[in-house]
């Protein structure tokens, strides 16, 4: 029921605005930020997660109007997690000046296929959770990511791994995947860098038939850290394979690791496990911990990474139109003075500021799994 009252609202919307883009002064109409995910589909739950977080921040109530007293409000657009209607949805966008940006897309390849159609209409897109390398090739202007790439997250780590473990000697296991290529690849040029010993070990395509025998390599090898350069399944199968008398060096990976997946994977062996988290709450997070409290009062979920990575970003936008009005060209121009930590801006995950491709620009936040759950580890 809700899905359907959902695209009926998102229907009338886009059927009946039209006309130029308005001007901030005298114009009292509200303004629309357009989320775009899935919300119907296998990828539904995660689209619903990003929807509740952006509602979240505008029934918050502070900054709810915006300049001369016009009102903000959330438009959800259903893209499935399929590119060619993430396309046929940015290309009904382009007529609508009711709204000023959009929020998405959940997968990767939706946001690619979506951003020359977001370009070309002067449309601001903040992608909070795709975190696919092709992004960072793209040539748009208007496009930001507030989180970070998998490459990036590969090399953030490494400068991690480098500060906090005492034997700096990783292995590193790789799967020949294109993902674990990737982040193989962005962790040895990073290692290289800065002086990190790294063996890597390759182990056969999935069921990874060979993961024994690289596993006894890695204890021969008495690493101080172990960095895993593939997805769940060969991080979950590395700790539950490890030899139960010998203890598992410190065990890296990156986002994919905080999922429901690697958890029923790892099942008890998961605890230990240190990851890349998008939105670990951080230990000076308390005097803001109630969203997260009333968030889950409201609407009866936990209040994951994806609902707190949508919620800032449209904090982020309210800001910035606060800043700027609705012009694109202004929106941008304040979006982009956001390049530095000390010219950065508060979110729930942390501060946010951008490269000068409109990419995050901050570290990784690591997390440990206690056994009950992610918890921040701090230097």
């Amino acid at each position: 029921m809700k899905l359907i009252k959902l695209i009926f609202i998102s229907f009338i919307l886009l059927s009946c605005t039209s006309g130029e883009r308005p001007a901030n002064k005298g114009n009292t109409k509200p303004v629309y930020i357009a989320i775009a995910a899935p919300f119907s589909g296998p990828l539904s739950d995660f689209g619903w997660s990003m929807l509740r977080g952006g509602r979240m921040r505008i029934e918050d109530g502070k900054d709810q109007t915006l300049l001369n007293g016009r009102e903000v409000k959330i438009l959800a657009l259903d893209d499935r997690g399929n590119a060619k209607e993430a396309i046929r949805l940015a290309e009904n966008l382009k007529s609508h000046p009711s709204i000023v940006a959009i929020i998405g897309h959940l997968t990767t390849g939706c946001t690619l296929s979506a951003i020359p159609v977001y370009n070309s209409a002067k449309l601001i897109l903040i992608s909070p959770v795709a975190t696919g390398d092709d992004l960072e090739g793209i040539k748009s202007p208007y496009t930001f990511r507030t989180i970070l790439s998998e490459s990036q997250q590969a090399r953030s780590l490494a400068d991690y791994i480098y500060r906090t473990i005492d034997r700096k000697k990783v292995a590193l296991i790789y799967e020949g995947s294109p993902l674990g290529n990737r982040l193989r690849n962005s962790f040895l040029s990073r290692s290289k860098e800065i002086g990190l010993s790294v063996k890597d070990i390759s182990v056969e395509s999935n069921p990874f038939p060979n993961l024994t025998e690289v596993i006894n390599k890695i204890v021969k090898l008495r690493a101080g850290a172990i960095f895993l350069a593939g997805g769940p399944r060969l991080a979950a199968l590395t700790v539950r394979k490890w030899p139960k008398k010998i203890d598992r060096p410190l065990t890296f990976g990156g986002y994919r690791l905080i999922s429901e997946e690697f958890m029923e994977l790892a099942g008890k062996h998961n605890k230990g496990i240190l990851a890349a988290h998008p939105c670990a709450w951080r230990s000076n997070f308390e005097k803001r911990r109630d969203i997260k409290d009333r968030y889950e009062k409201k609407y009866k979920h936990s209040m994951d990474w994806l609902a707190i990575q949508t919620y800032d970003a449209v904090d982020l936008l309210l800001w910035a139109i606060n800043k700027s009005g609705i012009d694109p060209d202004s929106l941008r121009g304040v979006l982009h003075g956001l390049n530095s930590k000390n010219r950065s801006m508060q979110g729930l995950a942390g501060p946010i500021y951008f490269n000068p491709n409109g990419t995050l620009a901050r570290d990784v936040n690591v997390a440990l799994y206690t056994g009950s759950g992610w918890k921040l580890r701090e230097e």
